[in-house]
């Protein structure tokens, strides 16, 4: 599998759920930037999640296994 395909799958295959505790203005404040940035949470926060995996190395690393 090419690393491109490697990694659209981690952004598809949703298939953990995860629930954070956050202040709620934090909360709103995010949602409403998200809103008007045209993504929802989960987008943002699996952006979030891609880039910190990529700038300390671990992206990079998973996605030349196979």
């Amino acid at each position: 599998m090419k690393n491109w395909q490697k990694a659209l799958k981690l952004l598809k295959n949703k298939e953990k759920d995860v629930h954070l505790i956050v202040n709620p203005i934090l909360w709103k404040l995010f949602k409403e930037a998200c809103k008007k940035e045209g993504a929802t949470p989960n987008q943002k926060v699996s952006e979030l999640i891609l880039q910190y995996l990529e700038e300390i190395g671990i992206l990079d690393e998973y996605l030349k296994e196979d």
